[in-house]
């Protein structure tokens, strides 16, 4: 089973994509700033991160820059998900980017596509 940690502040779109993303077969974890996001990553060692870029105590930059200054998440993809425009630096250190709101589908064929190297069947 695939693990997947979701990074971002806003409680309602944490627990709707953990839901989602659970149905769909993931291992999901969390957590809600950039710091814990970090911690989390230590941890639970996902497969994908889910990143959102506008959060407290620490952001998602700040968060992205650190992955891939550790040898250990380097390489790690990253879905960057935000509601504001990123630069050109962090979409290259992202694996995809996908401007918020986005359709589910879109963000499953998404991770699909990352983690298998193909998009999901459609059901």
């Amino acid at each position: 089973m695939k693990r997947l940690l979701i990074v971002d502040d806003e409680v309602a779109i944490v627990e709707a994509l953990q839901d989602i993303l659970s149905v769909e077969g993931y291992d999901v974890a969390t957590a809600f700033n950039g710091a814990e996001g970090l911690e989390r990553l230590a941890q639970v060692k996902p497969d994908l991160v889910l990143l959102d870029l506008m959060m407290p105590v620490m952001d998602g930059r700040e968060m992205l820059r650190r992955m891939r200054e550790d040898a250990t998440t380097r390489d790690l993809p990253v879905v960057v998900m935000s509601a504001g425009r990123i630069s050109e630096e962090e979409r290259k250190a992202s694996a995809r980017f996908l401007a918020k709101p986005f359709e589910l589908d879109t963000l499953l064929d998404t991770i699909a596509g990352l983690l298998d190297g193909a998009p999901r069947a459609s059901p």
